[in-house]
């Protein structure tokens, strides 16, 4: 099957990545056959129209904030303009929809009978006119090969942490950060209130006794500068880690003809989210390019690129990772989360035997 990796500059300064694909290949161990699909949503065929404020937004960034801003726009430009000039081929791969899904697959492993009050409604990226709720029924979850799910909260589990996880060649991290758009979804997961919450929830992690001398931390923030404060500035949560800051990537994401899904210079929205990369104090460790950026189709809320391939070439060969606040697993991963099965479920995967996508 096609690689999650659509197209890849010379410098591994700019990819294209499928985002179901690069789920699907998380399932097996690095150079195994893929043998599941992920049901997703609809690839989106033209950008979100959201409406700018009405009223002049006062800009209230910091000057390192606005500047911050700025540069993650000309990264983005000149990304989407090398992709524009030296790819050719599709901005996404075949997907399996859910609709499909249910009227080609048959259960993989099918788990206890489950009530109405059971059942759970799939939720797109972003609502859609074409697209209805559906009622799925959820069975066992899959686990992958050598997966660990720690499942359960930060602070329920730490000690169990603590006595039994090794050290990590990379640590990923997408924390709940405060954000009103999930707070409006009726069936989103749960954030934090406001930053000290988060800060708070983010000192209970031994990061700086788990991870590798020259391994590597990734976390995903969202585009408020308060946010990248809260990690980046002095005494900030890097530091109380141990880690400084040492790259920077950004995932552009863009509809199935390659256009980002929201104006790029837009007040209001971005169409982006960002990682921050970090290393122990005192570490070596570098990566190829400081600011990477992942182009890359939206998929069901939540569902992010899976890192594992995009560290292959950084880390030693058969790296072990750990995703906190993690919604799916990845063979030969750890993975910490009250919701770390929530896209393990049976019914987010067909067979591959099933597939009718490619």
């Amino acid at each position: 099957m096609d690689s999650s990796v659509l197209f890849r500059s010379s410098d591994s300064a700019v990819v294209v990545v499928d985002i179901p694909r690069s789920l699907e290949e998380a399932q097996v161990l690095q150079g195994q056959t893929i043998t599941r699909r992920i049901v997703s949503c609809c690839p989106r065929e033209t950008p979100w129209q959201i409406p700018e404020p009405k009223k002049h937004m006062a800009n209230s960034a910091s000057p390192s904030a606005a500047i911050a801003e700025l540069m993650t726009l000309e990264s983005v430009k000149a990304a989407l303009d090398q992709v524009r000039a030296n790819y050719g081929g599709p901005w996404c791969l075949p997907r399996v929809t859910r609709n499909q899904a249910a009227t080609e697959s048959r259960p993989i492993r099918t788990g206890a009978t489950v009530t109405q009050s059971q059942k759970r409604k799939y939720k797109p990226s972003q609502p859609t006119s074409e697209e209805k709720d559906e009622e799925i029924v959820p069975t066992s979850p899959f686990i992958p090969e050598r997966s660990h799910p720690l499942l359960g909260t930060i602070s329920s589990k730490r000690g169990l942490f603590l006595r039994d996880a090794p050290q990590f060649d990379l640590i990923v991290l997408d924390p709940p950060w405060p954000s009103r758009s999930v707070k409006r979804k009726s069936e989103s997961y749960t954030t934090v209130r406001d930053t000290e919450e988060a800060r708070q929830l983010l000192s209970q992690i031994p990061i700086a006794s788990h991870l590798r001398q020259n391994g590597l931390v990734a976390i995903w923030v969202t585009n408020k500068a308060a946010i990248t404060d809260l990690l980046t500035a002095p005494g900030g949560v890097l530091a109380e880690w141990g880690l400084e800051p040492v790259g920077h990537w950004i995932w552009l994401k863009v509809t199935s003809t390659g256009e980002p899904i929201l104006e790029i210079e837009s007040a209001w929205r971005k169409p982006w989210e960002q990682l921050i990369i970090a290393r122990k104090i005192g570490s070596t460790v570098l990566l190829p390019t400081s600011v990477k950026v992942i182009l890359g189709v939206p998929d069901i809320h939540s569902r992010k690129p899976n890192l594992r391939g995009l560290f292959q070439n950084i880390l030693p060969q058969d790296y072990i990772g750990l995703e906190i606040f993690a919604r799916n697993l990845t063979a030969g991963w750890w993975s910490w989360g009250n919701e770390a099965l929530f896209f393990q479920q049976g019914h987010h995967w067909i067979s591959k035997d099933d597939d009718r996508a490619d």
